[in-house]
């Protein structure tokens, strides 16, 4: 069976990320896979170049554009794919141009995204073979944002956690020890809101002694450096810009915060719980999919900043609290969101769309 999964640029984000780890499982259970890429020069294509499957990126010449896809239709005829799955908003577009199929070829458009989504993909959630979402709460606003309700053909498939954390207690402050390290690893989009943690971090009970790490780089990074400065934190927030790996900085925190106003199921939150950091953040989108509230963390009703710095100074100032809810993320993040279910999850899908008589495969044990 051949499958292909369509990516417009390998930029270090979630979506990409999970693209060549779903791409590298189905690869390694013994599908044909190939990732196409729309446009090369990306932060992970050196990292792409090492997987088991057949990388390609479309020859755009001079426009470099994401959503600018030459040649895709014909390569795909030309390796014989028999499903194409749509990652991102550009990839599920062009899945809703091709869709539906007149030839053999089968598509899946998925929705992995807390923002409003174009026409087009709109269209591939509607007419593509099947619908993958990766939450609950997606499939809802699907249903109740576009109308868009696939019943047996669409299905929820979380997103796994792709690195490698130590099963340990983490390396963070030890329970007495100060200060408290907060931490966010998010691109810097106006959605995700990181002004929102420097003011909320400026309210804090002065007696707390804090340090936040605000990890990432985009748009809003600049102006959140003259916002911590504005607000007089300028030497408690670090600002690393893009880390391809945060497992270490995740091991030498203590508390994982997230203020966005929009998300689907956002990876920094499961990352952080499978190093075993407690988290707060905002009720929004999936959000409390990726957590057990009150149990590896506190869930905070959307914009209630007050809300937030009660919850943050209860945790920071309660070690014996901190301990217990690091030991329940950690757990909870490994039976939820373990990688190899996410990629049996996409075999159990992917294999009843098989043609006759094409390649075998061998499918992934359970656990």
């Amino acid at each position: 069976m051949r499958i292909a999964l369509l990516q417009d640029h390998l930029r270090n984000g979630g979506t990409e990320n999970q693209t060549l780890h779903i791409a590298e499982g189905l690869a390694q259970a013994g599908l044909e896979t190939s990732v196409i890429v729309f446009r090369a020069g990306g932060v992970l294509d050196k990292r792409a170049l090492n997987g088991a499957y057949q990388l390609h990126f479309l020859n755009q010449g001079l426009l470099k554009t994401d959503w600018f896809a030459p040649g895709l239709k014909r390569l795909l005829q030309s390796e014989r794919i028999d499903v194409a799955i749509g990652m991102g908003r550009m990839a599920n577009c062009h899945v809703g141009l091709l869709s539906p199929s007149t030839s053999k070829l089968r598509f899946v458009a998925t929705f992995r995204t807390g923002k409003s989504i174009p026409w087009l993909q709109r269209r591939a959630l509607k007419n593509a073979d099947r619908l993958v979402a990766n939450s609950q709460e997606a499939l809802e606003r699907l249903r109740i944002n576009y109308g868009i309700e696939r019943s047996g053909n669409a299905r929820v498939i979380y997103n796994g956690c792709i690195r490698k954390f130590p099963t340990s207690q983490h390396k963070g402050s030890s329970l007495e020890s100060k200060p408290i390290r907060l931490v966010c690893a998010s691109m810097f989009r106006p959605e995700k809101k990181q002004k929102r943690l420097l003011r909320i971090c400026s309210k804090l009970n002065e007696n707390i002694d804090w340090k936040l790490t605000l990890a990432g780089d985009g748009s809003e990074r600049i102006s959140c450096i003259q916002e911590a400065k504005r607000l007089g934190i300028e030497n408690r927030v670090y600002f690393p810009g893009l880390i391809e790996d945060p497992s270490d900085l995740y091991q030498s925190s203590d508390i994982a915060i997230h203020a966005s106003a929009k998300e689907s199921l956002p990876n920094t939150l499961v990352e952080a719980q499978m190093s075993g950091l407690p988290v707060i953040a905002y009720d929004v989108g999936g959000v409390r999919e990726t957590f057990d509230p009150n149990a590896s963390g506190l869930l905070i009703d959307q914009g209630d900043e007050d809300a937030f710095v009660e919850a943050l100074e209860k945790l920071a100032l309660d070690p014996t609290l901190r301990q217990r809810m690091s030991t329940a993320a950690r757990d909870y993040a490994h039976k939820h969101f373990a990688p190899e279910a996410q990629i049996q999850d996409y075999l159990d899908l992917l294999l009843p769309m098989k043609p006759a008589k094409r390649h075998r495969h061998r499918v992934l044990a359970q656990g």
